[in-house]
C-alpha cells in the first residue's frame, strides 16, 4: 500500500539497512514501470479481470515493506488492480533475486 511521498510503506528499526532496502525498493519499482508498460497496453485493450486489494508484502535486509498499484505506476481503479496481480510473479521473482523474504501476494478478484 502505497503512503507518503516514498510511494511505499516500511516499518522496523532505521539505519543503513532501512537505506540500502529502500534504495533496492525504489530501483525495482522504476524497473517495473518501464518494463510492465507495453503489459499494461496490452492488458488494457482486453483486460482479463478486474481486483482490489492487491499488495505484495515481503521483508527485505529486516525491514518490512508493502507495495500496492500506486508504486509501480498504476491507479486504484479495479482493472490496474487486476493487472498488478497478472504480473506479481515477476515482481516476486525480481524481489526474491534481491534477497527479499516472505513474499506475500494478497488481492481478491472482482
Amino acid at each position: 500500500m502505497a503512503d507518503g511521498e516514498n510511494g511505499f510503506v516500511e516499518n522496523g528499526e532505521g539505519g543503513d539497512a532501512r537505506q540500502k532496502a529502500e534504495l533496492v525498493v525504489r530501483d525495482l519499482c522504476v524497473k517495473w514501470k518501464s518494463q510492465f508498460a507495453a503489459k499494461k497496453k496490452e492488458w488494457d485493450q482486453d483486460p482479463r479481470w478486474p481486483a482490489k486489494c492487491v499488495e505484495t508484502t515481503f521483508k527485505l535486509y529486516g525491514q518490512e515493506f508493502s507495495l500496492g498499484p500506486a508504486d509501480i505506476g498504476l491507479s486504484s481503479d479495479p482493472w490496474d488492480q487486476g493487472f498488478m496481480e497478472s504480473v506479481k510473479g515477476i515482481m516476486r521473482d525480481d524481489l526474491e533475486k534481491e534477497g527479499a523474504t516472505n513474499v506475500r501476494r494478497y488481492g481478491f478478484l472482482d
